[in-house]
């Protein structure tokens, strides 16, 4: 394991010497206790799949499909919020949604507007979009709100905007990254990845190495993840297709981000690479205080040795206290059944039984189990 490293007073996580793949139990991140928490399925909330979860105190919202679903935290559903349809009131697709922190209120971005909702899921208001895109991101911060526009052409003239809650602009932010644009090319999923910790927003784009938090309308250094000859690009992604050269080795040979987030004393970092010759999703998991640092394919998961359940994907967090993911009832009851969890030793063998009980009630057609892993202080 590699000792922790600082650059300029920012803590230094150096993808360059990756270590051998292995396996991290969820007690070795500090993980103490977790629930399993089934999504109560109902004929008006039927989730055929999540894309992402947003939380807030109340409750928190599953996405995907152009679908959005509250929830409360013992998995029961309060409503569906927004329609999909074409009308002045409704959103013909979903670029982002975040939940307003000051009021719980719910805010949907879609091409050319915003649509604002009441904690309750009612309705409330539009406003235009500042940059009628169809993909961008948003995240609420103290400022306001701060969009992030794709720059899946190259020619973006401002990457961010901040924005207040009626839509209109406080500060543009340049495009630091112009590429050109030849031939059609690819859009890449983790161009910038949005994420709080700490009360912070934290933002990191695909072409630096530098994570950077927002605050008081600027951005600032806050850590850095080395990615070598690994990073790609705005030269490269223009030359993309047009080099024979590099027509292959794009994807195999450049990081594409995926998911990236704090917890705890921990980092975590999603992304398809290529490692020992296999292109795949891979996670990395570095301590900000000790010398963990680990690899593995994101599908295995963390072993999950509090329960001794299937292994864990971490999508998210809650609080700075919490990850969260998420478990389809086919796979849990399948996991269930394997001779890996009628011979595992968890630390809390007592909930073993209660969670085989709660498999074996589960229908393959439910909506996800919600999985709430809470960490030590």
């Amino acid at each position: 394991m590699d000792k922790q490293s600082t650059t300029k007073d920012h803590l230094l996580f150096d993808l360059r010497r990756i270590p051998e793949l292995s396996t991290v139990k969820l007690s070795e991140v500090g993980a103490i206790e977790i629930r399993y928490i089934p999504l109560i399925t109902t004929p008006k909330n039927v989730i055929p799949r999540i894309n992402n979860i947003i939380v807030c105190n109340s409750y928190f919202l599953t996405y995907g499909n152009n679908s959005v679903n509250m929830f409360r935290y013992d998995g029961s559903f309060i409503t569906e919020v927004g329609t999909k349809g074409r009308g002045p009131n409704e959103y013909l697709s979903i670029s982002d949604i975040d939940i307003n922190p000051e009021n719980e209120s719910i805010y949907i971005a879609s091409v050319e507007k915003f649509l604002v909702y009441n904690k309750n899921g009612r309705f409330l208001r539009t406003f235009e979009n500042p940059q009628k895109r169809e993909r961008m991101s948003f995240k609420f911060t103290e400022d306001g709100i701060l969009c992030y526009y794709f720059n899946d052409f190259g020619n973006i003239e401002n990457s961010y905007i901040l924005i207040d809650t009626m839509g209109q602009a406080i500060k543009y932010y340049p495009n630091r990254y112009p590429w050109k644009r030849k031939v059609p090319g690819v859009f890449y999923q983790g161009e910038n990845i949005f994420y709080k910790f700490n009360n912070h927003l934290f933002k990191k784009e695909i072409y630096c190495d530098t994570i950077f938090s927002f605050t008081n309308t600027e951005f600032k250094p806050h850590m850095v993840i080395n990615a070598g000859k690994q990073r790609l690009t705005p030269d490269l992604r223009s030359d993309f297709q047009t080099r024979p050269d590099l027509s292959e080795t794009t994807y195999q040979n450049y990081i594409t981000p995926y998911n990236l987030f704090e917890f705890g004393d921990h980092i975590y970092y999603e992304m398809v690479m290529t490692l020992n010759g296999s292109r795949n999703l891979y996670s990395f998991i570095g301590s900000k205080k000790d010398s963990l640092r680990a690899m593995y394919i994101t599908e295995q998961g963390l072993t999950e040795d509090l329960v001794g359940g299937a292994h864990f994907w971490p999508r998210t967090i809650i609080n700075d206290s919490a990850l969260l993911g998420w478990i389809e009832p086919i796979k849990l009851k399948t996991y269930i059944a394997t001779k890996e969890f009628r011979e595992s030793e968890p630390l809390y063998p007592e909930k073993k039984r209660e969670l085989e009980n709660l498999a074996n009630s589960l229908k393959e057609t439910d909506n996800p189990v919600l999985v709430l892993v809470s960490l030590k202080n």
